[in-house]
C-alpha cells in the first residue's frame, strides 16, 4: 500500500459545501435526492454500492429509460458524484470501507431498519472508526416503533400520512400526488438534517451524531395547518380536488379544453376576478359579499365561475388574469412547464455531457446564491471511480487486480 491521496474527497463543484465529505450508501429515489442537493451545493459526495448491483434499481422493475445502457433514473439522481463498488459482505470489503470512512464527515443510507448494522457498519461500528462521524439514516418509518421493520415506499407513505385522502376529486377514490412527494420530501428532510448536524459539529455542541429520519415523519411534518384546524375542532379534511380553498381557486375549464387555476381567496382579488370575469354585478350580492358568504354559497359561484370560464379559451384568460394582476397559471403538461420561460431563464433546464459521449438534459438545481455559480458533472457510471478511490486510500495496481479477482469490488 502507498500513502493516502486525499484527492479522493475532491469535488467538482465549486461551491458552498467544498470540504464536506460524504459517504452515500442510499439508492431508489429518497436517499440519492438527498445527496443530490448536497452535492450540487460542493460536497464531496462517494457512493458506494454493491458489486454487480444496478444501482438499486431493479431492471425487471417498472419500465425504465437508457441511455447507452445507463438508467435514466440513476442519472438524474447522481450527477457531480462519484461512484465505486464495494462487498460489504466480506472481511476486506468491510476494512476498506472503514478505511474510507475514516476520512469522511457523513455517512448516509436509506436501507430498511436494521440492515447497517447487521453489515456490521452501523452507528456504534462505525464511530469507532470515526469518533466525530454523523450517520444518517432515511427510511420509511424510522429505526424505532412498530412499522419500524416493515417495507415502504412513496405510495404507502402518502396512504399513511393522510396526504391520499385530501387527494382526488371529492366522491372518487384517493389519487397520490402525481410526484413521488413521500420521497421528495424525505430526501430535503434528510438533507436539511445533515446540514445542522455538521453545523453543530462545528459550533462544537455535538460530535458523534446518529440521525434517525422517516418518510411518514416528514409527511407528516407537512400538514401543519389542517392538523391544527383537526386539534382544535375536530375538522378531518376530505379530497381537495384542485383547489379547496375557496370556490374561485381551483382549475376552470376554457373554451379550448384547457384549464386554467386561479388563486383568490381575498376581498381585493375578488373584486379584480369579478371585472376579469365582466361580472361585477356579483361583487354586490350579499350572498357573495365576503369570504365567508362565497363558501356558504360555494357550490353555487363555483357553477358560475365555471360557466364563465367556458366562454373563452385559454389564451384570453391568461391575459385577463395577468391584466387583472390575479395569481394564475395555465394547467401545463412536463413537455410546456420544462419549456416555460421563467423556467428557462432561471436555468431550471440544463445540459451535462456524460462520460459517454454525449450532451444530456436534466432539471437544473434551484439554490441561487451570491458567489455561487453552479456547474454540473457527468453522473458516473456506476463503479467507475472504484480503482480511482481504493488508490486515494493508498492500494497500488496489484492490490486493486487481486480485490477485483475476489470480488471484493
Amino acid at each position: 500500500m502507498t500513502d493516502k491521496d486525499n484527492s479522493i474527497w475532491s469535488s467538482p463543484v465549486e461551491g458552498p459545501l467544498n470540504g464536506v465529505k460524504i459517504v452515500d450508501m442510499s439508492w431508489h429515489l429518497a436517499g440519492p435526492f438527498c445527496t443530490l442537493i448536497l452535492a450540487d451545493l460542493g460536497a464531496s459526495v462517494i457512493k458506494v454500492e454493491a458489486t454487480g448491483s444496478n444501482g438499486g434499481y431493479d431492471p425487471g422493475g417498472f419500465t425504465r429509460h437508457y441511455y447507452k445502457d445507463q438508467d435514466a433514473h440513476y442519472m438524474a439522481l447522481n450527477r457531480n458524484k462519484r461512484s465505486m463498488t464495494l462487498n460489504l459482505k466480506t472481511e476486506r470489503g468491510k476494512e476498506l470501507f472503514n478505511e474510507l470512512v475514516s476520512g469522511a464527515d457523513v455517512v448516509f443510507n436509506n436501507f430498511r431498519a436494521g440492515v447497517m448494522p447487521r453489515l456490521g457498519v452501523g452507528f456504534e461500528d462505525l464511530r469507532k472508526v470515526n469518533p466525530s462521524l454523523i450517520f444518517a439514516s432515511l427510511t420509511s418509518f424510522g429505526q424505532t416503533g412498530p412499522y419500524s421493520k416493515r417495507p415502504g415506499v412513496d405510495l404507502v407513505v402518502q396512504a399513511l400520512s393522510g396526504g391520499m385522502s385530501m387527494t382526488g376529486e371529492p366522491g372518487r377514490s384517493p389519487v397520490r400526488a402525481g410526484i413521488p412527494l413521500g420521497d421528495l420530501a424525505g430526501g430535503m428532510w434528510a438533507a436539511i438534517s445533515i446540514l445542522s448536524a455538521i453545523q453543530g459539529r462545528n459550533a462544537g455542541t455535538t460530535e458523534a451524531t446518529e440521525i434517525d429520519l422517516s418518510l411518514l415523519d416528514g409527511q407528516i411534518a407537512m400538514i401543519p395547518y389542517f392538523s391544527a384546524y383537526y386539534f382544535l375542532d375536530g375538522a378531518i379534511p376530505g379530497p381537495q380536488g384542485s383547489g379547496g380553498h375557496s370556490p374561485t381557486y381551483g382549475a376552470f375549464k376554457c373554451s379550448d379544453d384547457r384549464y386554467v387555476i386561479i388563486a383568490v381567496t381575498d376581498q381585493i382579488p375578488w373584486g379584480k376576478l369579478c371585472r376579469a370575469l365582466d361580472r361585477t354585478d356579483l361583487q354586490h350580492l350579499p350572498k357573495f359579499e365576503d369570504s365567508r358568504q362565497r363558501a356558504g354559497n360555494g357550490v353555487e359561484l363555483h357553477q358560475i365561475v365555471e360557466d364563465e370560464f367556458a366562454k373563452r379559451p385559454s389564451e384570453e384568460w391568461c391575459r385577463r388574469l395577468e391584466e387583472a394582476d390575479l395569481g394564475y397559471a395555465r394547467v401545463n403538461s412536463l413537455d410546456e412547464a420544462l419549456a416555460d420561460p421563467q423556467v428557462l431563464h432561471r436555468d431550471m433546464v440544463i445540459e451535462i455531457e456524460h462520460t459517454l459521449g454525449d450532451k444530456l438534459k436534466f432539471v437544473g438545481n434551484p439554490v441561487k446564491m451570491t458567489g455561487f455559480n453552479q456547474t454540473y458533472s457527468s453522473p458516473p457510471i456506476i463503479g467507475e471511480h472504484t480503482e480511482a478511490v481504493l488508490q486515494g486510500l493508498g492500494l497500488d495496481a496489484d492490490e486493486f487486480a487481486e480485490l477485483r479477482t475476489s470480488g471484493v469490488v
